[in-house]
């Protein structure tokens, strides 16, 4: 449960951190790395994937889902403003 919890923090600092948001500003083309700095739950899902793959050598899917899913929520909660 912790795991999960941190790779949640881990997805959402990244997406809410100063270099990731001049990166963001900077970089204009719509491709899979666009998509990888400025959706949460994309970047969520294939940083989980890589912690997995490095870590236990195998890809849990269903755990990098949840982690994706709860860290959309989390950033959404974070950046409305409440």
């Amino acid at each position: 449960m912790l795991e999960i919890l941190g790779l949640v923090a881990v997805g959402v600092l990244w997406i809410n951190a100063e270099p990731t948001i001049r990166l963001r500003l900077l970089y204009k083309r719509e491709d899979w790395f666009f998509r990888l700095i400025n959706c949460c739950m994309c970047s969520s899902f294939w940083i989980s994937i890589i912690y997995h793959l490095v870590v236990y050598h195998s890809p849990f899917i269903l755990i990098s889902s949840i982690v994706s899913i709860l860290a959309e929520f989390v950033c959404r909660k974070l950046n409305s403003g409440l």
